[in-house]
């Protein structure tokens, strides 16, 4: 997710309360920061989005709804890509982790650069040894003799624990209950594995679709070709990345 720096501390307020509202039980005392300790994890709300319970499915539509709301009032952006693995084979975590942050790198330069601006990538922190991997493969792009391919971007990205940064909070909620689930829903089919899908999942790209779609930050490069945005690496269906919005 992209956001201005300037807006930082207004979206954290706003998405504390968002919490309040829809978890209160969660947060009956305490100072009203403090309830950034508590996160609303993802897997809870494809829980109760997958909840034969009418009232719970319900919850979780309006929370996307107003999440998306939120995110939309602040005029963020994003950018993301989607990997589906192949039945029976495991990704190579490294190699897969440090591409999608260098490509992500690359389509924020791109933001900052068309907003004449620069900024900071702060991504949410894994184990120490993986936060160094994939910020040396930055790093050794960034400082080369042949040139920045990231020069609005002030470091290499750094690394934080979600429970202090609201935004590292929205962009594992856009990205755990509408991409995920959405993604499931378009590109896992019975051929292949349904193992982390639900029948209710396209209930989701049918109702946040076109609003996810219109969050993103697309751009055209030298070539003219549109790239940023939600990419979808699809190995096997070799699917386009309209799938993931419903199309």
């Amino acid at each position: 997710m992209i956001i201005d720096a300037s807006l930082v501390a207004a979206i954290t307020r706003d998405f504390l309360a968002l919490k309040r509202r829809h978890f209160p039980g969660r947060f009956p005392t305490g100072p009203a920061l403090s309830h950034v300790l508590t996160e609303i994890k993802g897997s809870e709300l494809l829980q109760m989005t997958r909840s034969d319970s009418r009232n719970k499915r319900r919850q979780a539509h309006v929370f996307r709804t107003e999440l998306l709301d939120l995110v939309t009032r602040y005029d963020a952006k994003i950018v993301g890509r989607v990997w589906v693995k192949e039945k029976g084979k495991s990704l190579k975590v490294t190699a897969s982790y440090c591409y999608a942050v260098q490509d992500i790198s690359l389509h924020f330069s791109q933001f900052l650069l068309a907003n004449r601006s620069q900024g900071l990538l702060i991504a949410d922190g894994r184990t120490q040894t993986q936060n160094i991997e994939v910020a040396h493969s930055i790093f050794t792009q960034k400082w080369r003799t042949g040139g920045d391919p990231y020069p609005p971007m002030q470091e290499v990205p750094l690394f934080a624990h979600s429970d202090n940064h609201v935004g590292l909070q929205i962009a594992d909620l856009l990205a755990s209950t509408l991409v995920f689930p959405m993604a499931a829903a378009g590109y896992c089919t019975p051929e292949r594995t349904a193992a982390h899908s639900s029948p209710r999942y396209k209930d989701v790209a049918k109702s946040f679709g076109e609003a996810l779609k219109d969050l993103q930050f697309r751009y055209r490069d030298e070539t003219g070709r549109w790239r940023g945005g939600l990419v979808v690496s699809d190995p096997v269906g070799k699917r386009p990345g309209s799938v993931l919005f419903g199309d």
